[in-house]
């Protein structure tokens, strides 16, 4: 059985001291997942606190701060850094994709569109700095172990297609552990998966486009934030009391299109590299 082809340049892969394996990446989002979930329940229902600001810190700072950390010290033991923050971006690669510079542009408009709206007389100023807090952690917590462990563990040995695909579809699914441990019906489930992948799909864009990952997890931190203090009410996860506009609606229909066409770049972007690599091969055995 041959070994699988790796997408990493030569002096990456001497600096990796950890191997670039999915099941790495994998193991790693389970383990966030189950403890940035789990034992945020638990803690909810041990203490109990008394206001929803007190929750929203409870399942959030002392849950995500050392799962941050590990996450960090595993990149920088493992040799992965290069790989995890870092990719081309979209003006740095041959063909140059300037056109995606437009996913960071609409999330960082839509959330703006959104931040806008809030009456923010009627926000507390301790709601908002805990809110601000939690978010900037989730999102750096969540493009760490998603965007960055898992992509890399992918994106080793597979397109940029199946990359994106799965990444995707992985952090859909790891947003419905709440609603599974409700017991909320399947049809839900599945809808909340496609639509958070959605979200996994921009996220992903963003950082091929800019190549950084602190830009995408900036973004989804903005995003949550805006999400979060525009509802008003940190315990009612629907976002149905989202302040919205019609420039909100334009760039949700923006947003689809530009996800429909990274899907198109990356499946040429893999055939391309195929076919590079047969026209190598043959000039090899020529």
């Amino acid at each position: 059985m041959t070994a699988p082809v790796s997408n990493e340049p030569a002096d990456l892969r001497a600096t990796t001291r950890v191997p670039q394996r999915f099941w790495i990446g994998l193991l790693a989002l389970v383990v966030y997942v189950a403890l940035a979930g789990g034992v945020a329940n638990l803690l909810d229902a041990w203490v109990q606190p008394s206001s929803e600001v007190g929750e929203f810190a409870l399942t959030h700072f002392p849950v995500l701060i050392p799962l941050i950390v590990a996450g960090v010290v595993f990149v920088r033991v493992s040799g992965w850094g290069r790989s995890v923050w870092r990719t081309p971006a979209a003006f740095e690669t041959h063909p140059r994709r300037w056109w995606m510079l437009a996913f960071p542009v609409l999330l960082f408009a839509q959330a703006v569109a959104v931040i806008v709206l809030i009456p923010w007389n009627d926000r507390a100023a301790g709601l908002v700095l805990v809110v601000a807090l939690g978010t900037a952690m989730v999102g750096f917590g969540e493009e760490l172990y998603v965007r960055g462990i898992l992509r890399a563990s992918l994106r080793a040995h597979h397109g940029e297609t199946l990359t994106l695909v799965v990444t995707s579809l992985l952090f859909g699914a790891a947003h419905t552990l709440g609603s599974v441990m409700l017991g909320l019906q399947p049809t839900f489930i599945a809808f909340q998966v496609v639509a958070t992948a959605f979200d996994g799909v921009l996220l992903y864009g963003v950082f091929r486009a800019t190549g950084r990952l602190w830009v995408a997890a900036t973004l989804h931190a903005l995003t949550d934030f805006s999400l979060y203090v525009s509802n008003g009410d940190l315990a009612d996860h629907s976002g149905s009391d989202v302040l919205t506009s019609p420039v909100n609606v334009v760039i949700q229909f923006a947003l689809w299109a530009l996800a429909a066409a990274l899907l198109v770049s990356c499946i040429r972007q893999d055939l391309r590299a195929r076919r590079d690599r047969r026209q190598t091969a043959d000039d090899h055995i020529a």
